[in-house]
């Protein structure tokens, strides 16, 4: 079984197709052409430039809505009587709750709603003219032949576009200077020796002791292989497994927990890091502009179909009532607007829906309290001319170990930078360097909405990424611009004990059969996998299929 793979062969795709009676035949909505391509995942712009405006995250009345929710409605005239119904209400338009609406049946009535104005969450990408940029997410790891995910990628006809990296021969930067063949000992061939164990030990994992994520009850055994480093953090895994390993080495792995997880690998779960990890190495795959292709291609099918999508729209109070569900959201003309629904997926992050839904259980709500969330900024770099891509994503080493997530990822600035267009073998006319800022750390939130950010961010890349253009035969000189993505709360933090101590499982407890919950946060693993996992769940729910 390869990485968060699951329900192989369970039940088939024309199965999804079947309803329960309840649902009711929808009728047509036809959104004007302008009004979906303003909500589409890919944004398509006039130029090949950067842009001093941050994009992402604002700074607006959500945060009077958590803090202040009753305030805040009846500052806005107070809950609105239902002015619609419809069997499914999808509360968050990122990768889960599309999924989600991607397998309820194409012919009856649903709403999708996201808080932000364009779908995907934090799987989005630009275009511009044939070069391709992520905004989020990057790549997707190798799903089993003829698995869920397998047929999912290819009813969406995109599973010819990915394009395969292998790990064998990692390329890094080692203070700004490329180099090929890490594990190999690249950067220290005296003691090659000590980078091929610790790569021999990841495969080793990953092919007899690999930790699924225990997706559904019955999973008893894998969910046993999970528990059992759960409880510790990764860095006691590797002492424990590994004793003394070389710094080149742990400076890697810390870097990778940044990039992938923006938390350190003394706070992360042990087996949340293997899972990543272990199968990373054995080959990850990516489209051109990264997971913002499969939420476009997913956005693309939705509008076809007999449903609604309303963006921003954010969903102020979310009530379960007598077996169905009141939503009231804020919608684009910023008035507050009532739903009813059959059924709801909440497709938003718990650190939101604690704070939005009504009457939660005691158990549940401290369970969502208890789950933590990280920030993290991505920043596309345009270059007035086109070099060939000497791999995809390539870590930033700076040959030592980092001591302080604060301090350090202030001066490192980013883990590591993707080749946009290796993924299309660079056929386009620019390239654009994607840079990953992870803020591994808890209440960096607050740093992002500070006076002056751009130019702060401006001049740390700068700083840090010349090195490496001037190894790539550039300057400064040679930079179009930058573009400056930022999510204050985009990863949740797969801590040490959350899923062997059933916190995320209370948290993501379905209420009173009407609510379920899809988000990567559902296993505190922040992944397009645990994202689809989730989706295809919640859907599967609502159709009486689990």
């Amino acid at each position: 079984m390869n990485r968060r793979e699951f329900f192989l062969g369970t039940l088939s795709t024309s199965a999804l197709l079947l309803s329960p009676k309840w649902l009711n035949a929808a009728t047509p909505y036809v959104a004007s052409a302008m009004l979906m391509d303003a909500m589409s995942p890919l944004q398509t712009l006039d130029g090949f430039r950067g842009s001093n405006e941050i994009e992402g995250d604002t700074h607006d009345e959500a945060h009077e809505i958590f803090w202040n929710k009753d305030g805040f409605i009846q500052k806005k005239g107070g809950i609105p009587a239902v002015s619609a119904e419809y069997d499914v209400v999808v509360v968050g338009g990122g990768l889960a709750g599309m999924v989600s609406a991607y397998h309820l049946p194409a012919n009856i009535k649903v709403l999708m709603i996201d808080g932000h104005p364009r779908m995907g969450g934090n799987a989005k990408s630009q275009r511009f003219n044939n070069a391709y940029a992520s905004q989020g997410s990057a790549y997707i790891t190798l799903p089993e032949e003829d698995g869920e995910v397998d047929v999912f990628l290819k009813d969406l006809k995109i599973i010819n576009k990915f394009r395969l990296n292998s790990h064998e021969d990692e390329v890094i930067t080692m203070n700004g200077k490329f180099k090929k063949g890490f594990w190999q000992g690249a950067t220290d061939p005296a003691h090659a020796e000590e980078f091929e164990r610790v790569a021999a030990k990841m495969a080793d994992v990953y092919e007899n002791s690999y930790p699924d994520i225990p997706w559904y009850p019955g999973m008893d055994e894998e969910r046993a292989i999970f528990n059992a480093n759960d409880h510790i953090s990764f860095k006691e895994w590797v002492s424990r497994e590994l004793g003394v390993i070389h710094p080149h080495v742990a400076e890697y792995l810390t870097q990778y927990c940044w990039s992938s997880f923006s938390a350190s690998w003394e706070e992360l779960s042990a087996s949340q890091a293997l899972n990543f990890i272990t199968c990373d190495m054995d080959g990850i795959q990516v489209l051109p502009g990264g997971n913002g292709m499969m939420a476009q291609a997913m956005f693309e099918q939705l509008s076809k179909r007999k449903m609604t999508m309303r963006a921003p729209a954010f969903a102020v109070d979310i009530k379960p009532e007598g077996g169905s569900v009141r939503v009231c959201f804020k919608n684009e003309k910023g008035q507050l607007e009532s739903i009813r629904a059959k059924k709801c997926v909440a497709a938003s992050p718990k650190m939101v829906l604690k704070h939005v839904i009504s009457d939660l259980s005691t158990d549940q709500t401290t369970a969502m309290k208890g789950m933590g969330y990280r920030a993290y900024m991505v920043a596309n770099v345009f270059l007035k001319k086109k070099i060939p891509s000497p791999a995809y994503d390539v870590f930033a080493l700076h040959g030592k170990v980092p001591t302080s997530e604060y301090e350090d990822s202030k001066t490192r600035v980013f883990a590591d930078i993707t080749f946009a267009d290796w993924a299309m073998k660079d056929v386009a006319e620019k390239t654009i360097l994607t840079l990953y800022i992870p803020l591994p750390y808890d209440m960096a939130q607050q740093y992002l909405f500070v006076p002056n950010l751009y130019e702060k961010y401006y001049a740390r890349v700068q700083e840090k990424l010349l090195p490496s253009l001037v190894d790539l035969g550039l300057s400064w000189g040679d930079v179009e611009g930058m573009r400056l993505v930022r999510y204050g709360h985009a990863l949740p933090v797969a801590e040490r004990n959350g899923v062997k101590s059933g916190l995320f499982e209370r948290a993501h407890a379905d209420i009173d059969g009407c609510i379920h919950f899809a988000h990567q946060d559902n296993w505190g693993n922040p992944c397009f996998e645990t994202s689809f996992a989730a989706g295809m769940l919640a859907a599967r729910k609502i159709k009486g299929e689990a």
